[in-house]
């Protein structure tokens, strides 16, 4: 299977990505038919299964969309099963040190180059794909959320991992471990994900944020600054935001 997020990196191209909360296959096509270049299944903070976030993956399967599976903690076996039910990468939170990313890294690769143990199911078309195993492991995308004040501190060490392909920009948590709770355009904010974009831009590596899909030129600032990876809203706030806008107008004719 090819890696449409893993060549639009390596071009240093802007891909636009989106988070999946509601774990519905449908909302996942319908996600990837309209042209985003990868989608998030978040795990971290929705209630996934493996099976569900399969179909998931299954649903987006044709388009250039690689599914990538958020967790909830950097754990070899959710992560073993995420890859061999074919996640094109995977995204882990609160990863504080380099030790810990090198970590993600390994459990994403097969020996001897990590500790992933082999038995990839769907990942491998379920033994129909001879060439998976030799070629697999470099298409994978491995990102981590920088989140916390430790991360942001330790973020050239981090992003120097080798095998780690992105990071992300947790501003909410972040905002929070700075003192500044959920406000993410704080100055200190501000200065920890200008710090964060400047380290992985030196290492060659790009960096996601997240952003309201309906303030575009907040990206576009970002874009400025380098980074490359969008995370435009997800399924749970575009359908709140549109059930909101729809309540909001015909307010006058109830």
């Amino acid at each position: 299977m090819d890696n449409h997020l893993k060549r639009l990196m390596a071009a240093g191209k802007v891909a636009l990505g989106a988070q999946l909360r509601l774990g519905t296959p449908a909302i996942a096509e319908l996600f990837a038919a309209a042209g985003y270049d990868f989608l998030v299944i978040d795990g971290e903070h929705a209630p996934q299964t493996a099976a569900g976030a399969q179909l998931q993956m299954q649903a987006m399967n044709g388009y250039a969309c690689t599914p990538i599976v958020r967790f909830g903690r950097n754990d070899p076996d959710e992560i073993r099963l995420a890859l061999d039910c074919g996640a094109g990468g995977v995204l882990i939170p609160l990863v504080k040190t380099a030790a810990e990313a090198a970590k993600a890294v390994a459990y994403c690769r097969y020996p001897p180059g990590g500790t992933r143990s082999y038995g990839p199911s769907r990942a491998y078309l379920y033994g129909l794909d001879k060439d998976y195993f030799p070629r697999r492991d470099p298409e994978l995308v491995v990102m981590v959320i920088i989140e916390t004040a430790e991360a942001v501190a330790a973020i050239d060490e981090i992003v120097a991992v080798e095998g780690l392909d992105a990071v992300v920009l947790g501003t909410a948590d972040l905002s929070m471990a700075l003192g500044v709770p959920l406000q993410t355009t704080h100055p200190t904010v501000t200065a920890a994900v200008e710090r964060v974009i400047a380290a992985a831009n030196k290492a060659g590596k790009p960096t996601a944020i997240g952003y309201d899909a309906s303030q575009p030129e907040v990206m576009r600032a970002q874009i400025a600054k380098g980074a490359r990876l969008l995370l435009a809203s997800g399924d749970e706030w575009m359908l709140a935001a549109a059930c909101a806008g729809v309540v909001q107008g015909v307010a006058a004719l109830r």
